[in-house]
């Protein structure tokens, strides 16, 4: 899910402050996010044009709702409002006919409907319902198989492998990868390093798929004493995004067999891990904060590479750099939500933020560093209210001998998912 856009770094003076700020959209993340793809529908009615007409606009209405309850949690897709049929496209930015097929009183069709991102988080906002539009990095899936007390990754026969490879999943909110088992998968993990969950293998690993996140699935196919069939499912989660455990029981229902039982637990998996990523994300608008945040760096560039690692966190909404000088930076951070809830966000991407000598700081993890950090609630702390770093310099003087223009800084960045203005005050 490679995603990229310019984010535009806005500089100007306000009295004697200098501040920056940094402004993006990402349209790719909105096109694909707030997309719902190859939706089928099938209506009849007195002529062919009756039936489209009618298919397109239930199509449109399906797609919304399903759109509302992919981003919000289970437990609140009741309270999601209908929208009326008439004003269901005032939330449709545009869609696309594939497949198209009728007869004198039947149309078939696979639609694809894309909707405004802006119309949609008003409506939930307004509804006081809360969602998530945050996309998880890639997630490297390694199912394993275990039958009669043997290990199977790899090797065949794998069904449960199978499954994950056949299996189709449209949240939008995880980035699931699926290793087909070429001989550079065999290589470079097998399943007792799978099972062990051994750290160097599971990184060099996952790294050749440009990510640092694992989930090893781990499927115990047994039989009770009426030989009906269960799994005992273990998801271990690994890297960046969280590391913890989940076992779940999955049980035959009658008639059902073996591979509908696996593509049954994958399922179930699936939706565990996309409604826990959506409480981990979720946004609120009911905390909106400001911290005052000390950055040490070695270079404007330095800056600018955090600056679009951090406009990747949902919860941000805006950066004000007060300081900049050579060797640190002091900038506003407006959120949502507690701070605590910013400290995991940032540990996320691998930053640290924490009090140090009243001072409340941002340092960069390195690679090498396991795990994520766990903090208290600092929401009562003293915030830095103010701070002049030694040799600051004026913006103005430090781009003219960086041999930077302040009109034409850009940066590329892998992701970006913000809300638009005018919903954060």
């Amino acid at each position: 899910m490679a995603r990229q856009l310019m984010l535009i770094l806005v500089l100007w003076h306000i009295g004697s402050t200098i501040q920056i700020i940094f402004i993006g959209f990402n349209p790719a993340v909105a096109d694909d996010l707030f997309t719902i793809s190859s939706l089928s529908v099938d209506t009849s009615a007195q002529d062919a044009n009756e039936a489209r007409q009618l298919a397109l606009a239930d199509g449109q209405e399906r797609a919304l709702r399903s759109l509302l309850e992919k981003i919000t949690l289970d437990s609140d897709h009741k309270r999601i409002p209908l929208v009326q049929k008439a004003k269901v496209g005032d939330f449709v930015q545009g869609f696309e006919i594939a497949n198209e097929r009728r007869s004198e009183h039947r149309y078939l069709a696979d639609l694809t409907v894309r909707f405004k991102p802006y119309a949609v988080r008003t409506f939930l906002q307004e509804a006081n319902i809360p969602f998530s539009e945050s996309v998880s990095d890639p997630i490297v899936v390694l199912p394993v198989f275990q039958k009669n007390g043997k290990n199977f990754l790899w090797d065949d026969p794998n069904p449960w492998r199978d499954t994950w490879s056949d299996f189709e999943w449209d949240t939008g909110l995880l980035d699931l990868l699926v290793p087909i088992g070429e001989l550079v998968d065999i290589a470079g993990i097998n399943v007792r390093q799978a099972l062990k969950g051994e750290q160097q293998a599971l990184e060099n690993f996952t790294s050749s798929y440009g990510t640092k996140n694992a989930l090893v699935v781990i499927a115990n196919l047994d039989f009770d004493i009426q030989e009906r069939a269960y799994l005992n499912v273990t998801i271990r989660q690994y890297g960046n995004l969280t590391n913890s455990v989940r076992v779940e029981k999955f049980a035959a229902d009658e008639n059902e067999d073996i591979k509908a039982l696996l593509k049954r637990a994958a399922t179930g998996v699936t939706k565990w891990l996309e409604e826990d990523w959506k409480h981990q994300n979720l946004l609120t608008f009911d905390e909106k904060r400001v911290l005052t945040v000390y950055f040490p760096v070695g270079s404007l560039d330095d800056w600018l590479s955090v600056g679009s690692e951090l406009s990747k966190i949902t919860v941000i909404r805006a950066i004000n750099i007060l300081i900049l000088s050579p060797r640190e930076v002091v900038a506003e951070i407006n959120y949502l939500g507690s701070t605590d809830r910013l400290v995991s966000f940032l540990a996320q991407r691998r930053y640290d933020l924490a009090l140090v000598a009243h001072n409340w700081t941002l340092t960069k993890r390195e690679d090498t560093e396991d795990g994520i950090l766990n903090y208290n609630d600092r929401d009562g702390a003293e915030p830095l209210t103010e701070r002049v770093p030694i040799n600051a310099t004026p913006v103005d003087d430090l781009l003219e001998n960086m041999n930077q223009d302040p009109e034409k800084i850009k940066i590329p960045l892998d992701s970006l998912a913000p809300l638009d203005n005018l919903l954060v005050e």
